[in-house]
Formats: C-alpha cells, sequence, structure tokens
C-alpha cells in the first residue's frame, strides 16, 4: 500500500503520516528523515517530530538522497511500513546539493523533468521493498509572488515530483482539500 500526504507547512501531514503508519500493523515502523538540518529552526522542527514520535516504536533513518536501497541490509523490510519524510527535501537536496543544478543556468524543464523522474523513481523503488510506504510532501503556490528562479525552479520541480507520485499511489490524502481523502 502507498499512501500520499499531501499539504502545506503545519498541515498536520506529518501527525496524519504518524498515525497512518502506526495503523498498518506492520512489525517494523521506519521513519526516513530526509531533511538537512541548516539553521536553528530546521534543528527545532527536526526535535519537534522527534518528540512528536518518542516511544510510539519507530526506527529512525536519516539519509538525504538515494534513498532506494536504505533498507536493503535489513531482513525485516518487506513486511515492514516507512514513513517518508518527506519528499520536498528530497528534491531540494537533489537541486541544491552543490551541483551544477543549482546555478540559473540549469533552471531549464528538462533538468526540473530529469530531477522529478530521479525522485520520482527512488521512492517507486523503495516503496517495492517494503509492505507500506507513507510518503509526506509539501505543495506551494506554484506562481508565488516574490519567489527567486531558484525557488521558482524547486516548487515547479517538487510539484512535477508530485505528479509522478501521484500515478502510482494507492491512496492520497489532501489536507488542503476540506474532505481530506481525495
Amino acid at each position: 500500500m502507498i499512501t500520499l500526504i499531501v499539504g502545506k507547512q503545519n498541515s498536520g501531514k506529518s501527525a496524519l503520516a504518524e498515525k497512518l503508519a502506526l495503523e498498518t500493523g506492520d512489525e517494523k515502523i521506519y521513519y526516513l528523515a530526509t531533511m538537512k538540518v541548516m539553521d536553528k529552526a530546521g534543528e527545532e522542527r527536526v526535535e519537534r517530530h522527534r518528540k512528536q514520535r518518542e516511544g510510539r516504536g519507530f526506527i529512525t533513518i536519516e539519509k538525504q538522497k538515494d534513498i532506494a536501497g536504505v533498507l536493503d541490509d535489513r531482513a525485516d523490510a518487506s513486511g515492514s511500513a516507512v514513513l517518508l519524510e518527506c519528499v520536498a527535501n528530497l528534491v531540494s537536496n537533489e537541486i541544491f546539493d552543490g551541483s551544477d543544478i543549482a546555478s540559473e543556468n540549469s533552471f531549464t524543464d528538462e533538468a526540473c523533468e530529469e530531477i522529478a523522474k530521479a525522485v520520482s523513481c527512488e521512492i517507486r523503488e523503495l516503496s517495492s521493498k517494503v509492505k507500506d510506504l507513507i510518503i509526506v510532501t509539501d505543495e506551494y503556490e506554484k506562481d508565488g509572488e516574490g519567489y527567486d528562479d531558484s525557488t521558482r525552479f524547486y516548487v515547479k520541480t517538487l510539484s512535477r515530483s508530485n505528479e509522478l507520485i501521484k500515478a502510482y499511489c494507492d491512496r492520497i490524502y489532501d489536507l488542503q482539500d476540506k474532505n481530506g481523502d481525495a
């Protein structure tokens, strides 16, 4: 079962994802954290999420890129659940990892598609190795006023990644949709 939870920041995505992961009944539940902590606000967000999961049985793995094989050395992976937090971080890590992609000359439609496909494929491959995958992702206004070129590229690439991921999900929760389950 592949579940996607989409919403804006602070919309309750993480709490819902954790609830759904615990409801799978899977023997092990891995929390795959992809955030690259860059500042005090990031540290505080990570700490808040750790406290939220504390004592609930999550096994935390921190991996910022190349997630497809993260459980390859774990014999119990095929019967486990993974909560992936989150696609927005994976996309950001791909774009702003110090590679040439982050240069303005690389903010092309082709680069957007390449990154989106790579992120989507990594997640799809991970999903084939576990019983349940719960994916958290952000959504931003595509034409947000005041965005610089790199932010516009990031938002476009995240949006495209989300589209590709939605295509293979069994269940989608859109926390911007008042009905909850899309």
